[in-house]
């Protein structure tokens, strides 16, 4: 993949993850296709569809058309891209061919609104697919969703990290963030990193609020699934988000209003931020030059050990295939050591298989991750997905409000959070009407 390519295809992830993105041992996986046959076997097309993304058909190929191309000869992979005409919608309304859709997890309770998922149990024990080598959570939320059954298998996965920028801390004399800190002791380091230099107002610690809530360590829902109604106003979740506005509060560095949702800008372009919580993929796109390094984030005293939630890439077979077994055997394909191995070396993906191995793979073909503490892209004990529904992104934005108002001072986190649910409700009840 040429680095041109690999830029544009980083910038479609980053974007994805925008909206609403280990232990043991894994062998690759087994599917009962004889190679020798592969040659006789009828061609195919299979069409290939990602919703709410940028990607391009050139970006699809270099992530995984032209490796499928090359293990199923009978196989011609299309693409359909997301943009005007494209939307679900318009592509089922045009009764366009589709095979394997693939989801953000953020999609996932809207895709199941088009009555596309085909259930993968069956195919499963066909192919003798051995689901116990998935991540746990990953395949967890899946089973979960469905009520106990499979409709979508994960293809790659993400997760947040606690990055640092090694040159500030070297100029205030400041050890680094170390792994196995609380966010009380992160507390501490930030006030320690909080200054004014030369005229200029340096941070401690800063995240993007709305994806820090959204994988949140406490594995707390926007929305309860069973009333849908907002469950972000519960105790829990409104001191876990107390705990992320203290730093945007601290007396003399306050974060001014304009700033909010940039904090990612104040890491890699202002470099005015010593340390920034957000998914891996920042460090995979930062300047070649920045000295940055990761450690895992910090856990809350009462769930110690626990890092974010993972953030999921999932793969679906359309209901209207006329394929279904062969696009069984394709994303069985795609989640075998082999592939992993290829979305963990271009950094476009952590994998989703219980392979320790396949991550220390991660960014080998990305220079700027050479030396770096690849481990803590990976949480050794994932908090467990919390439930998805169609209504999360009306409930995390008026949450995200509530952190903005007790942040700024607006208001106290009661009242905050009062206001935030009661619009959240009418927000949610206006979206069921539609």
């Amino acid at each position: 993949m040429n680095t041109r390519t690999r830029a544009l295809l980083l910038t479609a992830i980053a974007a994805l993850l925008g909206m609403s993105a280990c232990s043991g041992g894994g062998g690759s996986q087994t599917v009962n296709t004889p190679k020798a046959k592969d040659a006789n076997r009828e061609p195919v097309e299979l069409t290939f569809y990602r919703p709410n993304t940028g990607t391009t058909e050139e970006q699809f190929m270099d992530l995984m058309g032209s490796k499928i191309k090359e293990k199923f000869p009978f196989v011609t992979p299309k693409f359909i891209p997301f943009g005007t005409g494209t939307s679900v919608n318009e592509v089922i309304a045009a009764g366009l061919p589709l095979d394997i859709v693939i989801l953000s997890i953020g999609f996932v309770p809207q895709f199941q609104n088009f009555n596309l998922q085909t259930e993968l149990d069956e195919y499963m024990k066909k192919y003798n697919y051995d689901a116990g080598k998935l991540e746990t959570t990953t395949y967890d939320f899946a089973k979960q969703f469905g009520k106990g059954k499979t409709y979508f298998l994960p293809l790659f996965t993400t997760a947040e990290v606690l990055m640092y920028n090694k040159d500030l801390f070297d100029k205030f004399g400041v050890g680094y963030p170390k792994e196995g800190m609380t966010w009380d002791d992160l507390y501490d380091l930030s006030k320690k990193m909080t200054r004014v230099d030369g005229g200029v107002q340096h941070y401690g610690f800063l995240t993007s609020i709305s994806h820090m809530l959204r994988v949140n360590q406490l594995s707390l829902p926007f929305v309860d699934e069973k009333t849908n109604q907002p469950a972000f106003g519960s105790d829990p979740f409104k001191r876990m988000t107390e705990n992320f506005a203290r730093f945007y509060s601290m007396p003399g560095a306050e974060l001014p209003k304009e700033r909010y949702g940039k904090e990612g800008d104040l890491f890699t372009k202002d470099r005015t931020l010593a340390m920034y919580a957000y998914f891996n993929s920042t460090m995979v796109g930062a300047p070649p030059e920045m000295n940055i390094d990761a450690v895992p984030l910090p856990s809350f005293k009462e769930a110690p050990g626990v890092g974010s939630q993972m953030y999921p890439t999932f793969a679906s077979i359309s209901s209207t295939s006329k394929h279904k077994d062969i696009a069984f055997e394709v994303l069985a394909y795609l989640t075998s050591d082999e592939m992993q191995e290829k979305f963990a070396k271009d950094g476009l993906g952590m994998p989703i298989v219980k392979n320790p191995k396949l991550l220390e793979s991660f960014g080998q073909n990305i220079p700027q991750l050479k030396g770096k503490n690849i481990k803590a892209f990976y949480p050794a004990k994932p908090a467990p997905i919390s439930p998805k529904t169609i209504f999360d992104d009306a409930a995390e934005k008026q949450a995200s409000n509530a952190f903005k108002d007790l942040a700024q001072g607006v208001s106290d986190a009661n009242t905050a959070f009062r206001k935030a649910t009661e619009q959240a409700a009418k927000d949610i009840e206006a979206a069921a009407k539609k």
